[in-house]
C-alpha cells in the first residue's frame, strides 16, 4: 500500500490445458492497480497480457468496483 491509498498488484498464472500437446500452454501476467477511496471501497484496474505458443490479440484490460456494506 502506497501513501497514496494505490495498491500495486502483479501475477504470473501458467496453465496447460492438455497436457498431452507441446504446444498449447499459455501464461497470463497481470499487472495492476487497487485504489481504496475508504474502508468499503475499492476500485480495481488490471491488465492481463496473456501468452501463448501461437500469439493471439486476446489481452484484456478489466475494471471492478467493490462496495462492502
Amino acid at each position: 500500500m502506497t501513501e497514496w491509498d494505490l495498491q500495486p498488484v502483479i501475477k504470473y498464472e501458467t496453465f496447460d490445458p492438455d497436457i498431452d500437446e507441446d504446444l498449447d500452454s499459455q501464461s497470463i501476467i497481470t499487472w495492476g492497480l487497487n485504489y481504496f477511496f475508504n474502508d468499503w471501497t475499492r476500485l480495481q484496474i488490471n491488465y492481463l497480457y496473456k501468452a501463448e505458443e501461437v500469439e493471439v490479440k486476446n489481452d484484456e484490460i478489466l475494471v471492478q468496483l467493490q462496495v462492502k456494506f
